[in-house]
């Protein structure tokens, strides 16, 4: 009987000292409610102890701990199993993208205020990112498209999962469509990295206005779980009274539209510019785009090849045409023969590198003789009423 009143005794004990520490202390994060939490363990712990209690009975003592717990919090509002609403759940998740266990953390954390808890994962999410070195070897592609101006940005993350989700998609879109303006393209892609995000109708709910660009994806990434950093950026302005269209080819077939593996600017202007329709003129440069994709050219014209490339490309060709022929043959060879031979070489490598050059590519494939796209912007030309159709820029980024 004296063993039982000193049990009861303990356990009076242990259950006062929970509601104290229940009362007293206030936690506002998961660290002090664990501390709390820890403290009044070790108070039930060495009060059973004290009494010599079985491990039976110890195991029937955190039952009572966490009723006593609970019991002593609930008047306040504050209990370890507060649920969160289900709903308030997916609408966190649907506004940052970030997992369904962050998503419920964070709402615990701020006490469901759902403002709050999106700049908890923020918060977050940026620290971890900082800290993370993983390669972002997987990106994506994405065409931005205005009247006065075009942009393809990439867009790297860690993994293919990433890079297809509905968030990276329409965040990468829409940075795209921000540099695609006048002012960027005028102040380069260098300083693209500077570019402080101002707040516009269509901005992703996961971007924050007045972020600098790189901290604006540290953000982005903390919620998808991956860093994301800026890839390689082409702009390309329209040229006076002309057009600047684009093309950007699909990676996946479930991608969103304007984004893809591969892309391409394609700026032109017409002579003279008085009359021209600048619809069509548009039409022909999307056209020539979606050449530029299949073609891969590297210069836009002939005089637009750098000597010293023209030089080596040269030199390659007489290397290996010598070494075709034999070292017995190649020193008899007369030097007008393999000139011709070099110019042959040369033309053919105008052929496939040079855009204007090239045998135009047209969706579908016809059954006509190749054009030239110098011959073909001739025709298009003449088509309009126009002198000519000059070929201004253009810009081709490959994954």
């Amino acid at each position: 009987s004296s063993d039982l009143s000193s049990r009861r005794l303990a356990k009076s004990r242990a259950c006062v000292c929970v509601r104290t520490l229940g009362h007293c202390i206030t936690p506002t994060t998961a660290k002090e409610r664990f501390a709390v939490m820890r403290q009044a363990v070790r108070s039930f712990s060495h009060a059973w102890r004290c009494a010599g209690a079985t491990p039976r009975q110890s195991w029937h003592s955190h039952a009572l701990l966490t009723q006593q717990v609970t019991a002593a919090w609930s008047p306040q509002g504050r209990s370890f199993c507060a649920a969160v609403p289900a709903a308030l759940v997916k609408e966190l998740r649907s506004r940052t993208g970030a997992s369904m266990g962050k998503c419920r953390e964070a709402l615990k954390e701020e006490d469901g205020d759902l403002e709050k808890a999106v700049d908890w994962l923020k918060k977050r999410g940026v620290k971890s990112m900082e800290k993370r070195t993983a390669e972002s070897a997987e990106s994506l592609l994405a065409l931005g498209l205005s009247p006065e101006a075009g942009a393809i940005l990439e867009l790297r993350a860690e993994t293919d999962f990433v890079t297809r989700s509905s968030v990276f998609q329409e965040v990468l879109l829409y940075l795209s469509r921000v540099l695609a303006s006048p002012a960027v393209v005028a102040a380069g892609a260098e300083a693209v990295k500077d570019l402080t995000l101002e707040a516009t109708a269509d901005m992703p709910a996961q971007l924050t206005a007045g972020k600098v660009l790189p901290e604006a994806l540290l953000e982005v990434g903390s919620v998808l779980g991956e860093k994301l950093l800026l890839g390689d950026v082409h702009c390309l302005a329209a040229p006076a009274s002309g057009v600047v269209a684009g093309y950007v080819h699909p990676k996946a077939a479930d991608g969103m539209p304007g984004t893809g593996r591969m892309a391409a600017l394609v700026s032109l202007s017409a002579s003279p510019a008085s009359g021209c329709d600048t619809e069509r003129l548009r039409a022909v440069a999307a056209a020539l785009a979606r050449h530029v994709v299949a073609a891969q050219p590297r210069f836009l014209t002939v005089a637009s090849i750098p000597a010293e490339t023209l030089r080596k490309e040269r030199e390659v060709f007489k290397a290996a045409y010598l070494e075709q022929v034999g070292t017995r043959k190649a020193g008899a060879i007369d030097d007008k023969v393999i000139q011709k031979v070099l110019d042959g070489k040369t033309a053919k490598f105008y052929q496939e590198s040079v855009l204007a050059c090239q045998e135009l590519v047209t969706a579908g494939g016809t059954d006509q003789k190749p054009t030239p796209v110098s011959e073909w912007l001739e025709a298009e030309a003449k088509s309009m009423g126009v002198e000519q159709i000059i070929l201004e820029d253009f810009k081709l980024a490959v994954l």
